[in-house]
């Protein structure tokens, strides 16, 4: 080989070197790419609930501006289902969670020991609550948390063939966190303290659930297991929430920031009420303007009822007697129920909450069938509340969140100077077994309402540092709605109107509470609404001052 020769094929070497070294230098470069990217997943994934709730407002205000989101939830919602199909937009998510604690009854309260609670009295509720939404074109998942061991997969695939295709599912079993019990300083009760079963908790796991979610939906449906919500309570709970929120913006750009009800009656009242309490107005309101903050704690609230069932064919204990304990409901001869809006407004409707088929539920119910036992008129007021909300019910809270109404009690109306306006008293405060929410009302509740946050990690000083712990609430403070209507000041509110009332009653279908409870804690939904009016006509009367005495 000559020297020229051999000077060639160094030269083609070296190149060949070259060429490799380049294209690994390219391949290096790739996988160092893919490695970031894969960095910043990896901690986009790993951030706190903070930064997802952050990331989560973002992607609401890019897709809507944030105002208007419940304007655009509802056109959501509203939309038919074949317009669901035709439109360029995703259709109405829904994520339906329920909390069971029991796959079988234990014989407790009212119950039948061994009954199957999953098969005859959950899964009828569900299925009819989905299908119902289904119905409508929305796309529905559900997640079921268990209190109990561990759902076979027999009976998991019952729950998956029961709902309507499409419809996903998932399952967290054995939910029951663990937890120490402490004393009141959040001491150890001794120094050996085992841990132990936190049941009390289960009903806070649903929380965790929507922390995760949070991205993937638009709306947020969670219950305890006996309560059927159906499509009806989210539309009208979604129509309210919006007519609200109208008012709030209304208020917010009106030149003296408030909100002021059109066609108001003159009002002669030369002298108002004080309050009585903490409250920072007294209990005499009646059409008064409302600012931007007052119009934000409004909120649409849920009452439960269940239907007399004298299915076993002895007196039922609330019908039997001379004067059956119905017909002699508490505060009657105080405030006896007006049943003229009958024929002015109409009747409650019965099947909206309570027609289910389900072999522990009566069938048929009529409207005289729907009985109360969880509040009474005495710690309830109405208002007649700016622009489409009209007059409402004013649910119980607590006096340092009150937002204004007119009592009931207001004028000694129960003959007894010393009678406050019941607060914070449970047998009244109108349990309602869950809550359900848009995307940007659960931020929210985090963000602003909720002292403490309303979604994981619970920690610091507002819940005590343990939030487990009985005193920052039981079952209730979770999944009955007492943090939201204690803790985060909102003002839950009724409709007076019939249509709407009846989508704000959600069906108690255990039924149990008639039999366990004493007679004279229940009253007819349409006996109580007839009492709301009563307070609504009085509430009106009192406006023309001294002329009404």
């Amino acid at each position: 080989m000559t020297s020229a020769t051999a000077a060639a094929a160094r030269l083609w070497r070296s190149m060949l070197i070259l060429t490799a070294l380049s294209c690994s230098i390219v391949c290096i470069r790739k996988k160092l790419m893919v490695f970031s990217q894969a960095q910043v997943q990896d901690q986009e994934q790993a951030t706190t609930v903070d930064d997802i709730i952050k990331r989560t407002r973002r992607r609401l205000s890019e897709d809507v501006h944030h105002d208007m989101d419940l304007e655009h939830v509802l056109h959501l919602a509203t939309r038919t289902a074949e317009d669901t199909f035709t439109e360029d937009s995703s259709p109405f998510r829904v994520l339906f969670i329920v909390t069971t604690l029991s796959e079988y009854d234990k014989g407790t309260r009212g119950t039948v020991h061994g009954a199957d609670r999953l098969k005859d009295l959950v899964l009828p509720l569900l299925v009819d609550g989905v299908e119902s939404m289904v119905g409508r074109g929305w796309s529905v998942d559900v997640y079921l948390i268990c209190g109990f061991d561990e759902l076979k997969e027999s009976r998991r695939q019952m729950i998956q063939d029961a709902l309507p295709t499409g419809v996903g599912l998932e399952v967290w079993d054995d939910a029951i966190p663990y937890y120490y019990v402490k004393k009141f300083n959040q001491q150890l009760k001794t120094p050996d303290q085992a841990i132990e079963f936190a049941p009390h908790g289960l009903s806070r796991q649903h929380r965790f659930v929507v922390r995760d979610k949070l991205m993937e939906y638009d709306f947020f449906v969670a219950f305890e297991d006996d309560i059927r919500v159906t499509a009806d309570h989210v539309v009208n709970f979604l129509e309210m929430s919006t007519q609200i929120d109208r008012m709030r913006r209304a208020a917010e750009h009106s030149p003296d920031g408030k909100a002021h009800v059109e066609d108001a009656v003159e009002d002669s009242r030369t002298v108002r009420g004080k309050s009585m309490d903490k409250a920072t107005v007294g209990n005499d309101l009646v059409q008064d303007a409302m600012n931007a903050d007052e119009l934000r704690r409004l909120w649409p609230g849920f009452i439960r009822a269940e239907v007399l069932d004298n299915r076993g064919g002895q007196p039922h204990q609330l019908l039997e007697g001379s004067t059956p304990a119905l017909d002699n409901y508490k505060w009657k001869q105080f405030v006896p129920a007006s049943m003229e809006y009958e024929q002015s407004f109409g009747k409650i409707d019965p099947n909206v909450c309570c027609d289910l088929d389900s072999p522990r539920t009566p069938p048929n119910p009529t409207k005289d069938d729907l009985v109360l036992w969880e509040t009474d008129i005495s710690a309830t007021g109405v208002r007649h509340y700016p622009g489409e909300i009209g007059w409402a019910a004013a649910m119980p809270v607590e006096d340092k969140s009150d937002v204004g109404s007119y009592w009931s009690g207001e004028g000694n109306v129960y003959n007894d100077p010393s009678f406050k306006r019941p607060r914070r008293v449970d047998a009244l405060l109108g349990q309602q077994a869950g809550w359900m929410a848009t995307r940007s009302q659960v931020l929210y509740f985090h963000e602003h309402a909720c002292p403490g946050g309303f979604l994981p990690h619970f920690d610091g000083k507002d819940w005590y540092h343990d939030s487990l712990q009985t005193r920052n609430g039981a079952v209730e403070f979770w999944s009955g709605g007492y943090q939201l209507f204690g803790r985060c000041r909102l003002n839950r509110i009724l409709s007076l109107d019939p249509v709407r009332f009846s989508r704000q009653i959600l069906y108690h279908s255990s039924n149990n509470k008639q039999k366990t409870k004493t007679k004279d804690k229940f009253i007819r939904l349409s006996h109580f609404l007839g009492q709301l009016y009563t307070v609504k006509e009085r509430a009106l009367k009192s406006l023309q001052g001294d002329a009404a005495q």
